[in-house]
């Protein structure tokens, strides 16, 4: 009996240095990998053959996050409550088949902001998403930029993450003649940092023919955080985009901002979803109050992903949006609903022109 309740004990102990050298191994090869983005220019080329925007054109632009084609209406996700950390390939291969699709039909829309788009990730199963959505915007030119990339994820502890490359999309089928990436400051601190995204933001720069430049934002804020490095990320854009309008140009932002937009409450949607407010912290104004947030009240742009969606029953919000210099006049806006099909997010819509 004595014999036994040692072997017992023995392999007790080896099972918790097994997961100890795991853990510490995992740990090591993050930390020696670890991505840190530092931004700086980006190469400009491929839109040399683009018609430069002309004084009084009407643009379009659209912001989605895509969320890798991973989080479809049948999807949870594990950092949120759920179990998953990727769907089974036939939901995947037909979440991303729909989201192409749906791309595709923003060929006529001047700019289009994505995040979460993977290049080489597990949980997409290695699909390049930048190339194939640069396929589908067949009179684009875009440009991509990387906020993720870490060389195993071990969590959910039964059906791992793994290995993640993903980032920012940018794409214009008008002449961009700057174009730059920035990361923002501070992000999780180690260990967890080690397997969180590191956000950053792009800067893209258009002309306008006889004078004046339009600069584009494109960026995606931290989430999981007590609301401190939102802060900053929020101070840090502002200060940047505050700059490109003192010296005389025009500037909108859209993307994932992980915040509520200044001026939404927590109501009922039209779709019958009910909503819900990111609480105990800021929403996004804009640097003062002169300039514009614009956002669509009527749909939800963020679904919880605690569990597969259900409509009515799944809490919802609205983080997906633009803020637009004073001189910006917008045209219309619109979220274009579609019960979170094929992502935990909804693209959003906005006309203007740059008077």
């Amino acid at each position: 009996m004595k014999k036994q309740s040692r072997k017992l004990i023995s392999i007790f102990f080896l099972l918790i240095a097994g997961i100890l050298l795991y853990i510490i191994g995992v740990l090591a090869i993050n930390t020696a990998l670890d991505y840190r983005p530092e931004g700086g220019a980006l190469n400009t080329n491929d839109f040399d053959n683009m018609a430069y925007v002309l004084a009084g054109d009407t643009l379009s632009v659209i912001t989605w996050n895509i969320g890798y084609a991973g989080l479809g209406s049948a999807s949870d996700f594990f950092y949120e409550g759920g179990r998953m950390a990727r769907p089974r390939k036939e939901d995947f291969m037909l979440y991303q088949e729909h989201i192409l699709e749906q791309i595709s039909a923003f060929d006529t829309v001047n700019l289009v902001l994505l995040q979460e788009v993977d290049i080489n990730s597990k949980r997409s199963y290695k699909s390049n998403q930048h190339l194939l959505i640069g396929n589908a915007l067949s009179s684009h030119a875009g440009y991509f930029v990387k906020n993720y990339d870490v060389a195993y994820v071990p969590l959910p502890v039964f059906g791992p993450m793994g290995s993640v490359a993903s980032g920012l999309s940018f794409f214009s089928n008008r002449k961009v003649v700057e174009s730059s990436w920035n990361a923002y400051e501070g992000n999780q601190s180690w260990p967890l940092g080690l397997f969180m995204p590191d956000r950053c933001y792009t800067v893209s720069v258009l002309d306008i023919v006889p004078s004046g430049k339009l600069y584009v934002f494109n960026t995606h804020n931290s989430a999981f955080d007590d609301g401190s490095l939102r802060d900053k990320q929020l101070e840090q854009l502002y200060s940047e985009m505050k700059k490109a309008y003192m010296a005389g140009f025009y500037v909108i932002a859209g993307g994932d901002w992980n915040l509520n937009p200044s001026g939404f409450d927590k109501g009922t949607f039209l779709s019958g979803d009910i909503s819900f407010s990111i609480t105990g912290i800021r929403q996004v104004e804009g640097p003062d109050r002169s300039w514009k947030v614009i956002f669509d009240p009527a749909y939800p742009t963020n679904r919880d992903v605690s569990s597969a969606y259900a409509n009515g029953l799944t809490p919802t919000t609205l983080i997906d949006f633009f803020v637009c210099s004073p001189n910006i006049n917008i045209l219309d806006i619109k979220t274009l609903y579609s019960g979170f099909a094929d992502s935990d997010h909804h693209p959003v819509y906005m006309k203007f022109s740059c008077d």
